[in-house]
């Protein structure tokens, strides 16, 4: 009996113990649960998905063309959105590539397998969305953000294209949608104007206006004409918004000032003081090619006037006057003042053109228009050009005066023109008139705020 008493004690102690590491052994599954979960945030977290209905995750890399993340959509759905009954069933589910954002330079596809959901009542069936990607496309809502940010830059569509794993046509798309909300709302009018023209596509001129102190785009019109240009302010301007107007910079194209008064009643005219000084400069300039070429290339004469000419373009101030530097075409040591006054000595009409252009620059540049007076009344003896020059200075006295009145010019305009140019430089061109106003829209009214490297 005691000998019985022992066997089964053994027995059961053997039991016990067998059991135990069986329970051991086992994984515990809200352990591993939990470390799925954490994963699957985690990769979320990398590919910036905020979606926590997309479950599952797993990477393959096992193609050299792409990386492919692979994952599960899915959730509850309770009420057919047909008929409203409560008789959902999963069935099934369909499998899309949906293109996202590279990864480590790597082309990245995610694999999405979303639940199909099918209606037993009335047939209908449906497949699981999720806002990463919109319904029925292929391209996420990231990729479309990063096309977005990079055609508020100077690049090509093909390369941002290329960068993100899409045709030109789908960046081409973005634009049109994002160029839409980029219009003008037209629901007023800066006090100052600035306006001008600009070569945009095939050989067309266009007309182009800012705001003189902000230096914000007013608007872009594919032509110069000045019909187009009147219809455009009287259709979408009021006259009270016409009548904030009270300054309109402008070079001397006449063309414009027939119709200022005509869209703009409390407006005057201010000349642009930077195309003055362009038009004393440039008959300067001219006046010293013409002298120039009287002498043979050879002589020293010709080599003073050619290969210094921007030293005669400089105010006579500026000059240095002290310092002798080497002047490797004239094989010799001289300032800057002494290679000027020998050039100016080849001519008596050249020295007069160069001290009355200047003259008139210095009076331009600062402002004051009883100094550009008085350089008006000592010209003598100038050049032809120069004196071209002072005939239209004198007929457009007015708009000048009005410059010497205030301190906007038309700089502001002219940086955007270059920057224009510099769109269409880097794009080969463009043949659609919308296109290319869309993208001066979109670099010009969208700012998306620069960082350096991030170390930390």
């Amino acid at each position: 009996m005691l000998i019985e008493k022992s066997i089964n004690t053994i027995f059961a102690l053997k039991k016990r113990h067998t059991t135990s590491v069986l329970q051991s052994s086992r994984p515990k599954p809200i352990e591993s649960e939990k470390n799925d979960m954490s994963q699957d945030q985690s990769t979320r977290d990398l590919l910036q998905i905020k979606d926590q209905n997309i479950i599952n995750f797993k990477v393959q890399d096992t193609s050299r063309d792409a990386l492919r993340i692979y994952a599960d959509l899915t959730y509850s759905v309770n009420v057919c959105p047909r008929c409203g009954k409560h008789d959902i069933v999963k069935n099934g589910a369909k499998t899309v590539r949906v293109r996202i954002p590279n990864i480590s330079e790597r082309t990245a596809l995610l694999v999405l397998r979303k639940q199909r959901f099918l209606c037993k009542a009335c047939g209908h069936t449906q497949i699981a969305q999720t806002p990463i990607v919109m319904k029925q496309h292929q391209i996420s809502q990231n990729i479309k953000h990063g096309i977005t940010r990079e055609l508020t830059t100077d690049r090509t569509m093909a390369s941002i294209a290329a960068q993100y794993n899409v045709s030109t046509n789908t960046v081409s798309r973005q634009l049109v949608a994002l160029g839409r909300q980029t219009k003008p709302a037209y629901d007023g009018l800066p006090a100052s104007l600035c306006i001008d023209e600009f070569r945009s596509t095939g050989n067309q001129m266009s007309f182009i206006a800012i705001d003189a102190q902000k230096h914000d785009l007013i608007t872009i019109l594919p032509d110069r004409k000045n019909k187009d240009i009147k219809d455009f302010f009287l259709n979408h301007y009021s006259l009270s918004n016409r009548n904030k107007v009270t300054r309109v910079v402008m070079d001397f194209n006449s063309q414009y000032q027939l119709i200022i008064h005509q869209i703009f009643p409390n407006a005057i005219i201010v000349a642009d003081n930077f195309h003055l000084v362009q038009m004393a400069l440039r008959s300067l300039n001219q006046t010293r090619v013409q002298l120039m070429k009287q002498f043979p290339k050879e002589t020293r004469e010709y080599r003073v006037l050619k290969h210094y000419w921007r030293l005669y373009l400089e105010s006579y101030e500026d000059l240095e006057k002290n310092k002798k530097q080497w002047f490797a075409h004239l094989k010799d040591h001289l300032t800057q003042e002494q290679l000027v006054l020998e050039g100016l000595d080849l001519s008596e009409e050249f020295a007069n053109t160069y001290y009355s252009a200047h003259a008139l620059v210095e009076s331009i540049r600062k402002r004051d228009y009883n100094a550009f007076i008085n350089a008006l009344g000592e010209v003598e003896n100038v050049s032809p050009q120069l004196l071209t020059t002072i005939k239209t200075f004198i007929q457009r006295r007015q708009l000048i005066q009005n410059m010497t009145q205030c301190s906007i010019s038309n700089g502001p305009i002219e940086g955007v023109n270059r920057k224009i140019k510099q769109i269409k430089r880097t794009a080969y061109g463009y043949r659609n008139w919308l296109n290319f106003i869309y993208r001066i829209q979109i670099e010009f009214k969208i700012k998306v705020q620069k960082r350096g490297p991030i170390r930390k």
